[in-house]
């Protein structure tokens, strides 16, 4: 069984501690906190490993433990949180591991939450992984971007999970906090290179990855989902004008995002709800964008469009379909059910239960 946060038990233990933590049932709880025990036990391998991603590594399972042993007052499970953390610190940042997913752009968020608290180890390997970041650009006329998919001849990606606004995002977290210019100017020069290649005919950013079947004319398609295309790049946006609200680029291509993605959910929609490439991950960054940018008309449209999937699915006891091959069920979090859910749990309160979708995204109550 696999232990991350992705598609294992740590994604798994962090919905269940929100539902826990929301409903006060005390089978769900301890459920959560056995799933994140088991989780925890792939600490020293990943360690050893140089596994240090917050989707698919150590810090995710840190950070899930951290947020779980807070909602359930678990002093031990936040405890053993903050050491699987620390380990997470001390590994080396690896040429092959830069992106949201399972890289440097995935852990800094995460290690400048604990250094918020004090902890200056965490802050120093924050550092080290945005130099890790920086160094690692190409430098091209379009801009900076990274090869995160260790294909030196390939196009390098955009969007969030994979390309070169994630990594944008995480060095816009970065600059304020060390005084860092030259983070802040690597952000913009990746915000640029992605920049480069929108269509503005489909308000949208194509995904390059060679293995894509392309379009008939032989140009790559455009993707409608976190991990690539505009919803994820939405989320990109709307963190990156929180940090910088006055520049008026980043507000322009979030609404472009917001619109792109509306339109798909409202229509046919991607024929599962999964997180990472589905209608739920889809919905709720534009239920991310209601909250920051006070929607409350795009919030009905969410509220909707999960109504409808509720009485399609949930009333007639039907399976969800989920992020997998023929749409099948499956338990984890970016891919199913613990997915599904934790978007209904933001859409009961968003304000208490933050996005999944932005590594080490805290609530409102708790910032």
């Amino acid at each position: 069984m696999a232990t991350n946060l992705y598609d294992g038990t740590a994604g798994i233990g962090l919905f269940l501690a929100r539902l826990a933590q929301l409903t006060g049932d005390p089978i769900i709880r301890d459920t959560a906190r056995a799933a994140l025990g088991q989780a925890l036990t792939a600490a020293d391998p990943l360690f050893s490993a140089g596994e240090y991603g917050f989707y698919s590594g150590l810090s995710g399972i840190a950070w899930a433990c951290r947020e779980a042993g807070r909602l359930l007052d678990h002093e031990a499970l936040a405890a053993r949180g903050e050491g699987a953390l620390r380990l997470a610190a001390r590994i080396a940042p690896n040429r092959q591991r830069v992106d949201v997913i399972n890289g440097s752009a995935g852990l800094i968020p995460v290690l400048l939450e604990a250094a918020a608290g004090g902890d200056e180890e965490a802050l120093a390997a924050a550092m080290r992984h945005g130099d890790h970041l920086v160094n690692l650009a190409e430098r091209t006329e379009q801009g900076w971007s990274w090869d995160t998919l260790g294909m030196p001849n390939e196009r390098h990606l955009l969007g969030f999970a994979h390309g070169a606004c994630g990594i944008a995002c995480a060095l816009t977290e970065l600059a304020p906090v060390t005084g860092r210019e030259d983070f802040l100017a690597a952000a913009h020069e990746a915000l640029r290179y992605e920049r480069s290649h929108f269509r503005p005919a489909e308000g949208n950013w194509p995904d390059l990855r060679s293995f894509v079947q392309p379009l008939p004319g032989g140009d790559p398609p455009c993707m409608l989902a976190w991990c690539h295309g505009a919803p994820g790049i939405g989320f990109a946006r709307l963190r990156i004008w929180q940090l910088l609200p006055g520049e008026q680029d980043i507000v322009s291509e979030a609404e472009t995002a917001i619109q792109t993605t509306l339109r798909g959910l409202t229509g046919t929609g991607l024929g599962n709800f999964s997180f990472c490439h589905g209608d739920g991950g889809n919905a709720d960054m534009l239920l991310l964008a209601a909250d920051l940018l006070d929607r409350p008309a795009l919030r009905q449209q969410v509220e909707t469009a999960a109504l409808s999937a509720l009485d399609r699915f949930e009333v007639p006891g039907l399976p969800w379909p989920c992020g997998v091959p023929n749409a099948g069920e499956t338990p984890n979090l970016m891919l199913g059910l613990a997915g599904i859910g934790y978007f209904l749990l933001r859409l009961y309160d968003s304000k208490t239960v933050p996005t999944a979708l932005l590594p080490g995204a805290r609530a409102s109550s708790a910032q």
